[in-house]
C-alpha cells in the first residue's frame, strides 16, 4: 500500500511538471507557428483523451469477464458434462442483467457449443469464418482479448467483445467466456468530442473502410476514395500514428492526426480545419491552459488524499461478505490453496469445519428476511471469541459458514466445533419482546496428505450431512461419518 502511495505521488509530480512545461513550451512556440501547435499537440491530445476514455470504459467489462472465467459454477458445470443447458443460460442471463451488458456468452472447448442467454445457439466450427475468433483466441497466449465483431446471436449487430479464457482446476483450457458491449459507447465519445472541440472524428479499419463516425460526418465510406485524405491513406494505414496537414480545393489548411487503437485494430482519425477563429481564440487558449493546470493540480492532490481510502474499500468489497463482514468465496479461493500447500509442506495439521444453522428457514418464513439477517449477524458475533487471527471464517452459503483452522488436528477442531455449537444453542435474539434462537449442525474434517481443497471441503460437507441426518444440533467428524456409512 505504501508503494502505491509513493507511485501516485511521483506520478502526480511528473504530470504536474509535464503539464506546466508543455504549457510554457506551447506559449512560446505558438507565436511562431500555430500550425505546428495544432498538428503536433492539440490533435494528438484529443486522440489520446478519446483513447484513454475508451480504455477506461473497457476496465469494468474486463473485470466482469475475469469474474466469469474464474467462477467455480462455470468450470464445474462444464467439467460435469454440460448436462443442463438451462443452468448456464440462466447464469449468462443474470450476468447480462446484473452488469447491463449487451450480451454474455460461454463457448465450451469440449462440445464447441456456443451458449448465450437465449440458449445454445450454435456449435463453433473452425471452417466457419464467423467462428475464427474462437480458434485464434484459443491459440493466443493472452488470458483475454478485446475485439469488435458481429454478434453471433444477431449478425446484424456490431459488438465490442471482451473474451476471457476459462481453465479447469488443473490449468487445462476448457473454453472461453465474456461479455459484449454496444459500439454506441464509442459513438457517444465521438459526438461529445466533436461538440466540445469542433473537430471531425471518425474510425477506419486496417483496410481503410470507415467503421464509425458521428452524425455530421460527410466524408466517403472508404478512406482511399476521399478526394483529400485518399492521397494520405497509405501513410495512415501503415503507421501506428501520423500527423500531417493538407490544403483543400478552397485553399484552407486541414490538420490531421491518426493513431492505431490496438484493442479494436481501428485507426482513430482526428481532423481540424484552420481558420481565423482559431487564431482569435489563442489568447483564450492560454488562459484555459493555466486554469486547466490549476484544476488538474487540485484533482491530483485530492486523488492522492483519497486513493488509499477507496483502495481499502474496494479490497474489502472484493474479499468480504456484505452482510456479515466475513470472508467470501473469492477470498477463500485465494487463501485456501496456499494454506493447504504450506500445511502439507510442513506436515502440519489443518482442519475444516462447516456449520449450517438448523431451522433458519423457519425464522425467515415466520419473521421475515430482515430479522433473519439480524440473527445471522448476531450469530457471527458469537464466533469471534472462539476464532484466532490465523483462522479463516467464510460465509459459505445463505446460512452456512466454513471455518479453516491452521495447526489444528481433528480433535482440536471437533472441540472448537462443539464450543461453537454450544454458543449458538444458548444464543437468543430479542425481536419485539420475543426471543428467537436456532441451533447449528457442524461437520469436521482434517486435511489428509494428498488432499485438494475440494477433497477437504467435501469430507467436511459429508460429515455435516451426517450431523443433519442424526438429528441436528450436533458435531460429526468425517471419521464418524465414514463409520456410519
Amino acid at each position: 500500500m505504501t508503494k502505491k502511495y509513493q507511485i501516485l505521488i511521483v506520478l502526480c509530480l511528473i504530470l504536474f511538471t509535464g503539464f506546466i512545461s508543455t504549457s510554457l513550451i506551447s506559449y512560446f512556440t505558438a507565436r511562431d507557428t500555430l500550425s505546428r501547435e495544432i498538428e503536433e499537440s492539440t490533435l494528438p491530445l484529443t486522440g489520446d483523451n478519446i483513447y484513454s476514455e475508451i480504455q477506461q470504459d473497457l476496465l469494468r467489462p474486463i473485470f466482469i469477464s475475469s469474474l466469469m472465467a474464474h467462477d467455480t459454477f462455470v468450470r464445474d458445470w462444464a467439467l460435469a458434462g454440460e448436462e443442463d443447458d438451462s443452468a448456464i443460460t440462466r447464469y449468462l442471463s443474470e450476468i447480462e442483467k446484473r452488469y447491463d451488458t449487451e450480451t454474455a456468452f460461454f463457448v465450451s472447448e469440449q462440445s464447441r457449443h456456443y451458449y448465450h442467454p437465449q440458449g445454445m445457439i450454435k456449435t463453433v466450427d473452425k471452417n466457419d469464418p464467423q467462428d475464427s475468433w474462437y480458434f485464434d483466441f484459443k491459440n493466443n497466449v493472452d488470458q483475454y482479448e478485446i475485439n469488435i465483431d458481429t454478434d453471433t446471436a444477431d449478425p446484424s449487430r456490431i459488438t465490442v467483445f471482451i473474451n476471457y479464457k476459462v481453465y479447469d482446476y488443473d490449468g487445462n483450457f476448457i473454453g472461453a467466456t465474456g461479455v459484449g458491449l454496444s459500439t454506441s459507447l464509442v459513438k457517444q465519445l465521438i459526438e461529445d468530442y466533436q461538440r466540445r472541440y469542433n473537430r471531425e472524428i471518425f474510425f477506419v479499419d486496417r483496410l481503410g473502410q470507415v467503421t464509425m463516425h458521428g452524425d455530421s460526418f460527410t466524408g466517403t465510406e472508404q478512406l482511399r476514395d476521399s478526394p483529400n485524405l485518399g492521397n494520405y491513406a497509405t501513410r495512415i494505414l501503415t503507421s501506428p500514428s501520423a500527423s500531417f496537414n493538407y490544403h483543400d480545393e478552397d485553399g484552407q489548411i486541414h490538420y490531421v492526426n491518426s493513431r492505431l487503437v490496438p484493442e479494436f485494430q481501428w485507426y482513430l482519425i482526428v481532423q481540424q480545419a484552420n481558420n481565423r477563429a482559431t487564431e482569435q481564440i489563442y489568447t483564450t487558449l492560454i488562459w484555459n491552459l493555466v486554469c486547466s493546470a490549476l484544476i488538474t493540480l487540485a484533482v491530483l492532490f485530492l486523488a492522492w488524499l483519497t486513493v488509499g481510502k477507496f483502495q481499502r474499500r474496494l479490497e474489502a468489497m472484493a474479499h468480504s461478505d456484505k452482510l456479515t463482514g466475513l470472508a467470501n468465496r473469492q477470498m477463500l479461493d485465494q487463501w485456501l490453496p496456499l494454506q493447504i500447500a504450506q500445511a502439507q509442506r510442513r506436515s502440519e495439521p489443518l482442519s475444516c469445519v462447516i456449520a449450517d444453522l438448523d431451522g433458519f428457514k423457519e425464522v425467515n418464513d415466520n419473521y421475515g428476511h430482515p430479522t433473519g439477517d439480524l440473527l445471522l449477524q448476531s450469530i457471527v458475533e458469537q464466533f469471534k471469541p472462539f476464532t484466532r487471527s490465523s483462522d479463516l471464517v467464510c460465509r459459505w452459503g445463505g446460512d452456512e459458514f466454513i471455518f479453516f483452522l491452521p495447526d489444528s488436528d481433528l480433535d482440536q477442531a471437533q472441540h472448537f466445533a462443539e464450543r461453537l455449537r454450544h454458543a449458538v444453542e444458548h444464543h437468543h435474539l430479542k425481536v419485539n419482546k420475543e426471543l428467537i434462537s436456532v441451533s447449528v449442525s457442524l461437520g469436521v474434517a482434517q486435511l489428509e496428505e494428498r488432499d485438494t481443497p475440494d477433497d477437504l471441503i467435501l469430507r467436511a460437507d459429508h460429515a455435516l450431512l451426517a450431523a443433519k441426518d442424526e438429528g441436528r444440533n450436533r458435531v460429526v467428524s468425517h471419521v464418524v461419518a465414514a463409520t456410519a456409512v
